[in-house]
């Protein structure tokens, strides 16, 4: 789970006009502004989260993730914005938005459902992020709600607003500053955080659209993406997704195609590119998690059935001697 270190620079950049010293968020990456200003430069999630937990408590802001949102350029956001600005429609822009999030940031994915009369736009973070700082979860995801509202009134020029926003989280003490910038209804503690814009208003022409440029960024984000998944492979970040998504039941294929922010299909061609199905990385998963499961004595074979989302124990043990040539209890007394 990685961050573009640009996206950091300006959160350091934002917290100094804040008044916090720049050289003690600096001494937590351990690189300078001009060397996080690197194009494609990554930063693990540990020194992501530090700096938004360091910046703000360091700066007494509560609420520093939405003045943050309000304060960044909107070319912090690089190439998805400049594809955004290149659609010929404001919904044009929303799927690329959704198809390359990946691109800026890896563990918060959107999702684009069309609804009766409107469009939702949900925010969904990683679940393991999650546990791992729900502070900069927090800030992170109303920076992105305030900066995605920001650059919706830019493309059409007008001040549209949102019919409402979702937040998955409790309201803040100073939530009524939410109310005068959306101005639109605000709800927290909702199942999950959500713009939702109205279907007249996403039809709207882009004032900057140009589709000979569209094209061009289009196939460097494409080249980028696929050069960020043949690091790893794509069955490999596929298996990692359904890692994260793991309560204690497995995901579906359709939750981690979510996750991913690729179509269903997509995601079933390009691991069958690799020689894999769903269901052949799902079985591998399976099979990983029972073998560490067996190293816990305290763990019965009825428990690590339920815990690998089996309906019956029967079923795991059939699933165990196709792995590994017997069952699970003869496999634990032979590996001690």
């Amino acid at each position: 789970m990685q961050f573009r270190a640009r996206f950091i620079a300006n959160i350091i950049q934002f917290s100094t006009q804040q008044g916090v010293d720049r050289r003690k968020l600096l001494a937590i990456v351990d690189k300078s502004m001009e060397e996080l200003c690197v194009e494609d430069l990554m930063l693990e999630a540990p020194v992501y989260n530090s700096i938004v937990e360091k910046a703000s408590e360091w700066s007494g802001d509560d609420l520093f993730g939405f003045h943050l949102g309000d304060y960044l350029s909107l070319s912090a956001a690089g190439l998805i914005v400049q594809i955004a600005q290149s659609s010929g429609t404001v919904l044009e822009a929303l799927h690329y938005m959704v198809e390359y999030a990946n691109l800026g940031c890896q563990a918060l994915p959107f999702q684009l459902k069309e609804l009766a009369d409107e469009w939702e736009l949900s925010v969904r973070p990683n679940n393991l992020w999650q546990e791992q700082s729900p502070i900069s979860v927090r800030h992170t995801m109303d920076g992105t709600i305030v900066f995605t509202i920001r650059e919706f009134q830019t493309l059409t020029r007008q001040k549209y607003h949102p019919k409402r926003i979702h937040f998955s989280y409790p309201k803040p003490v100073k939530y009524t500053e939410y109310e005068q910038l959306f101005n639109c209804p605000i709800r927290f503690n909702q199942e999950v955080t959500a713009i939702y814009l109205d279907k007249k208003q996403v039809q709207e022409k882009v004032v900057t659209s140009d589709y000979r440029l569209l094209q061009l960024l289009i196939r460097y984000a494409q080249e980028k993406l696929a050069a960020m998944e043949g690091e790893l492979g794509f069955s490999t970040i596929v298996k990692q997704s359904i890692i994260n998504l793991v309560k204690p039941q497995f995901p579906t294929i359709e939750q981690v195609a979510a996750n991913l922010n690729v179509s269903v299909r997509t995601l079933q061609r390009r691991l069958k590119e690799e020689g894999f199905t769903y269901k052949t990385v799902l079985d591998e998963l399976r099979k990983e998690f029972a073998l560490d499961y067996l190293k816990n004595k305290d763990l019965s074979v009825k428990e690590i059935a339920y815990l690998l989302d089996y309906a019956e124990p029967s079923s795991f043990i059939r699933s165990f001697k196709r792995w590994m040539g017997k069952s699970p209890s003869a496999y634990r007394s032979e590996n001690g």
